[in-house]
């Protein structure tokens, strides 16, 4: 209902305002924005050089308008999708310190044809027109985090950020990568500003699930001096924050039969509490000396951390492990059980203690040299990245008299437990123990070097050509995940300091258990060494498994030209760029006893070209081929194990999940097209639509492989056929400064976008939906900024899409979520010019996320649909304040 309101609105507002807003416009010059002007603030970032290239602003406009807020940060934005030579969206800080959103990935969601996947308090994963796949920079520079092709964008502070562009068309001077976008994040620097600059932030946050505050803290100083030797400026900033999370998860696992039968129950069935405690720090420092008008060198650095202790606390029901004594089936799929009662039940409790960490770099050198029409620019990067990571996991049993499930009450499972207290220790046995660690470390140097000459008329405006080069090195070793039996139950009640009761009320009350006893996260994480001796096992980690290594070696060359035109057609200007990147990788992965070597050499043209049918109406398409390597994880030629144990008649003997060295890279030709319409400074009205031939997309799946001679269900990412993405999106954006007096402070955002992605499935053939992908989402965001004050509140929804294929079972093997949106709040009052108060507010309408098993299985060619995972997250409140001068 909430968003069927919002859309009403969204449609009322356009149709009612988009004309009077044209005909308030008529006086005012399409590129006056500040952004858009020589000497702006943001005339050092990317965005502004690749804007310059093919549209540098009319010198004419050069008024001063003094713009602040979200309505600033929009019309900036609004100035580099214009000028840009392709398809551009960008974020533009309002402030020092202040993204429209708390974090980078939450920022994001808000873009024209960008979804987030969330969990653990945030927005995490960041789809650009529905895939993962995309390409992450830092100032331009590729960045990483551990093993990964892109950096855990969440893991950048926000208040460190001038602005984020999301590329959804390549030009070929842009680092290669990405099947439907790049993300470059631009960091301050110390030209950004005209001299001295001292800003901080600091906010309190309240989770409501978890009912812990957190906080955080930024400051940022950057100075700029005028000298002997010329102007230096230097900036420092730095970010801590600490939040604690809860998500609750209730679930039905895969179905199978008992022996003798034909209907299929749940392996297991439960709920877990994940909670956790994460800190983040980052610095961010850089040097810019320009000793001539002409000449400019400079040294950046960025340093971030993350920590997560957390904990999940695991209720497992195994409906089959004990005498099952009644059943009952869906009336649509009378294969499976709907409901089942259990006597004498063996049931499981289970505390995962995690500690993982990540230590990330990247310092980078260079310069930029201009003599008559010619620029010269070089600059060297090192990035490495660190992930250790450990877990403790302890499982205890106890047996309940009876345990009833209904598997689907309302989308969730059910379960009624009779005869036991789950919170009383003397009940419970420990039984088996998970002791691992892992360690993740990536290296790489990077160089490159660039001329661009700029022509002084002519068809030609400009042309650039350049090249680069990358050695990286990762590497991966980790323990097994192999359980250890303890040989004779233990009571938990016997070990002092053991034992603790779990959070209550799971997915709000639903799953019908509450508190529970298992371990204590502590005392697994801080007494491992007395953990190992009650199973009998020596003190001191676990050595590496041999198998589980492997080292992958990568080199890359890429060379590029790209020219720059524009002409006149008629009365209509036409601009744009065209160009060819060429790109040879070189791999070399090594394992135990198995290695793997690939060399590939790629041609990857670009076309962008833009008409301004008006001074305000332009017309944009682009062609271009697209190559997206492999991540170094999906690589791992080696397979980790685990024994299914005895729940039922599960088909196979193990479980085994690892990497494919065969892969390889992702392969796109894409065509896009926009037309977008600028009839007042921040106001905007965009069409766009994509297609793109897809080659060799990367999913993982399920299939049955022999092992130790027996069967086990292996997953690995798999190469699909053929396979294609297309879809179209749409945007406005507008103030209503038309309005009288406090109305005059309105306006609001609009977009959604329309996705289809099939691919070939390489196991089953035949065409299946590309996993991530929803059909359709859009954001409504509602503002009103005046009188100092500054207020969004932003709905956010995506429909369903599929989450993995192959799960295994006699239900459905496809897992499908249902549709979900998020209402977010975010406030802001200017006290003074130096001090301003903020309000955040996030998950406002409390959602629940669903998903399911849903369609047909791949053995037995029947239909089903049924849950499998609820959950809920939590919804947090900020508190906070800024302040700069």
């Amino acid at each position: 209902m909430l968003s069927r309101q919002f859309v009403r609105y969204g449609v009322s507002m356009l149709a009612m305002f988009a004309s009077a807003g044209a005909a308030a416009a008529q006086n005012q010059d399409p590129n006056g924005s500040v952004a858009s002007r020589p000497g702006a603030d943001n005339a050092t970032t990317p965005a502004a050089q690749a804007a310059s290239d093919t549209a540098p602003p009319d010198p004419a406009n050069t008024a001063e308008i003094v713009v602040r807020g979200v309505r600033a940060s929009l019309a900036t934005a609004e100035a580099i999708k214009r000028t840009a030579p392709q398809i551009v969206d960008s974020i533009v800080s309002q402030d020092i310190g202040k993204l429209p959103d708390n974090t980078v990935s939450d920022a994001l969601q808000r873009v024209t044809g960008v979804q987030v996947t969330r969990g653990a308090g945030e927005a995490g994963t960041v789809l650009v027109r529905g895939l993962p796949n995309i390409t992450t920079l830092l100032n331009g520079r590729e960045a990483f985090t551990g093993t990964g092709r892109g950096v855990a964008l969440q893991d950048i502070p926000a208040e460190l950020i001038a602005g984020v562009d999301v590329y959804k068309t390549s030009t070929s001077d842009i680092i290669e990568g990405g099947i439907t976008g790049t993300i470059d994040v631009r960091l301050r620097r110390p030209f950004d500003f005209d001299g001295l600059q001292i800003a901080g932030a600091g906010r309190a946050v309240y989770s409501d699930q978890s009912r812990k505050w957190g906080y955080l803290g930024s400051g940022l100083v950057s100075d700029r001096w005028e000298t002997s030797i010329g102007d230096i400026g230097v900036l420092f900033g730095a970010s801590y924050n600490r939040r604690r999370y809860r998500d609750d998860d209730a679930f039905d696992f895969v179905s199978n039969p008992l022996a003798g039968s034909n209907v299929g129950i749940p392996d297991t069935v439960g709920g877990l509490y994940t909670s956790g405690n994460r800190q983040r720090l980052a610095f961010n420092g850089s040097v810019q000396w320009k000793p001539a008008d002409n000449l400019e060198f400079y040294v950046d650095g960025l340093y971030t951390q993350y920590k997560n202790t957390y904990a999940v606390d695991f209720f497992i029901g195994l409906p089959k492990a004990g005498t099952v004594t009644a059943t009952t089936t869906y009336p649509n799929f009378p294969f499976l059980a709907n409901s089942s009662t259990t006597t004498n039940a063996y049931t499981l409790t289970s505390k995962q203690a995690y500690q993982n960490k990540t230590d990330t770099y990247q310092f980078n050198g260079g310069g930029k040299w201009t003599t008559g029409h010619a620029v010269l620019t070089s600059e060297l990067t090192y990035n490495r990245s660190r992930l250790p990571g450990r877990n403790v996991i302890t499982d205890t049993s106890f047996n309940s008299p009876q345990i009833g499930v209904n598997f689907d009450q309302g989308g969730t499972p059910r379960v009624n437990l009779t005869g036991v207290n789950l919170t009383d220790p003397t009940l419970f046995s420990i039984q088996t123990l998970f002791d691992n660690h892992s360690v993740a470390v990536s290296r790489q140097w990077a160089w490159r070097g660039d001329l661009l000459y700029t022509f002084d008329d002519g068809f030609l405006t400009n042309f650039k050509v350049g090249s680069r080069y990358t050695t990286r090195r990762a590497t991966s070793q980790a323990t097994a995940s192999n359980p250890i039996p303890i040989g004779t139950p233990v009571p938990v009640s016997s070990i002092s300091g053991f034992a603790s009761i779990s959070p209550g009320d799971l997915v709000k009350g639903a799953l019908g258990v509450g508190s529970f006893v298992d371990a204590n996260t502590n005392y697994l994480l801080n007494n491992t060494d007395a953990v190992r001796k009650i199973f009998g096992q020596p003190a001191g980690d676990r050595p590496y498994d041999p198998n589980l290594a492997f080292f992958d070696d990568e080199k890359t060359y890429a060379v590029y030209a790209q020219a720059a035109f524009a002409f006149d057609l008629g009365s209509i200007r036409v601009d744009g760029t065209a160009g060819a990147r060429i790109v040879n990788t070189s791999e070399n992965l090594q394992g135990n006893g198995v290695s793997s070597r690939e060399n590939y050499l790629n041609v990857l043209p670009s076309f962008n070209a833009r008409a301004k049918l008006t001074d305000q109406l332009q017309l944009r398409v682009a062609v271009a081929k697209t190559l997206t390597r492999p991540e170094f994880a999906q690589l791992n030629p080696l397979v980790s194990y685990t024994s299914n144990g005895q729940t039922g008649s599960s088909g196979t003997a193990f479980t085994g999940g690892g990497g494919n060295p065969a892969l390889q890279p992702i392969k796109t030709n894409a065509y896009d097209v926009s037309l977008e319409w600028y009839p007042a400074k921040a106001t905007s009205v965009t069409l766009a639509g994509f297609y793109k031939d897809v080659f060799g997309y990367i999913q993982t799946y399920s299939q049955i492989e022999a092992y130790q001679g027996q069967t086990a269900l292996v997953s690995r990412p798999r190469n699909t056929g053929t396979g294609k993405l297309y879809g179209a999106e749409a945007a406005y954006q507008q103030f209503f400064d038309f309005l009288p007096g406090p109305l005059s402070g309105l306006g609001a955002q609009l977009n959604g976008t329309f996705i289809k992605g099939t691919t070939q499935d390489p196991i089953l053939g035949g065409q299946q939906r590309l996993t991530n992908v929803s059909k359709w989402s859009y954001n409504v965001v509602a503002i009103y900024e005046k009188y100092g004050a500054s207020v969004r509140l932003a709905w956010n929804w995506r429909s369903s899409f599929v989450d993995s294929y192959n799960s295994g079972g006699v239900q459905a093997g496809t897992i499908v979520a249902d549709p979900t949106g998020q209402l977010d709040l975010s406030m802001n009052y200017a006290v003074t010019d130096y001090l301003s108060l903020t309000f955040d507010a996030t998950n406002l309408t409390d959602r629940v996320y669903h998903d399911r098993f849903k369609g047909v299985n791949a053995v037995s060619g029947l239909y089903s649909s049924t849950p499998r995972d609820t959950r809920t997250y939590d919804r947090t409140f900020e508190v906070g304040a800024r302040f700069k001068f």
